[in-house]
């Protein structure tokens, strides 16, 4: 089953239409360099509208949805946390703006929590974090409100963190797993996704060449 699809999907006006299946629980990699890659996530996310093309969660059409209708959660570049709140309240804030998981959700933000290692840092702010630190509440955040789909923007490895270490602790017990769509085109912050994907007219940079895969 297909959780995520996208249909000549078009974020910026020079980057080719782009077709992409991300089965339920399975990661992909779209390899393309830092701007495209960024504007794909924003527009997947329900950030940016895109220049043409759909975007389909289970089955839904969502490429006209708000994002909090979309039942997508979304790691951006930097991991964009919200400076004048804590960890803690950082973590919860998505839970907060959606009312119908927060009941259910606030159980699995402790597990997350806890899982990530996070606990002594729930009332410190983001200044005070290392970016690791930074990255896992960024995470955690996207992960409270029990997506669909998560949305990773990586244009740089962060020292310390092994994504698919990390998806492993957040997927919820007794489920098939987030389906994961990575935006990245260094190869560092790549391993560990096996399979790769392009759009059809874009050449992404010679060490991450070889190990594309469509």
């Amino acid at each position: 089953m297909v959780t995520l699809r996208t249909l000549d999907l078009v974020a910026v006006p020079e980057m080719s239409p782009l077709d992409i299946d991300v089965a339920v629980g399975a990661a992909v990699a779209l390899v393309v360099p830092p701007p495209t890659a960024t504007a794909v996530a924003r527009v997947v996310a329900g950030l940016a509208a895109p220049v043409s093309g759909r975007i389909l969660v289970g089955g839904r059409d969502v490429t006209d949805l708000p994002p909090l209708r979309r039942r997508i959660g979304y790691v951006p570049a930097g991991s964009a946390l919200l400076p004048h709140l804590t960890v803690g309240r950082n973590i919860s804030y998505g839970q907060r703006r959606r009312r119908g998981v927060r009941e259910v959700a606030e159980g699995w933000a402790a597990t997350l929590v806890e899982r990530l290692e996070l606990t002594p840092t729930l009332g410190l702010r983001p200044h005070q974090l290392s970016e690791a630190q930074r990255f896992r509440v960024a995470l955690a955040r996207a992960m409270a409100c029990l997506p669909e789909v998560l949305v990773v923007d990586l244009p740089a490895p962060v020292d310390g963190v092994q994504l698919p270490e990390l998806l492993d602790r957040t997927s919820p017990p007794d489920g098939p797993g987030v389906t994961v769509l990575l935006c990245s085109a260094d190869e560092e912050a790549l391993a560990g996704v096996d399979r790769r994907v392009t759009p059809a007219d874009d050449t992404p940079p010679d060490p991450v060449r070889s190990a594309v895969r469509s």
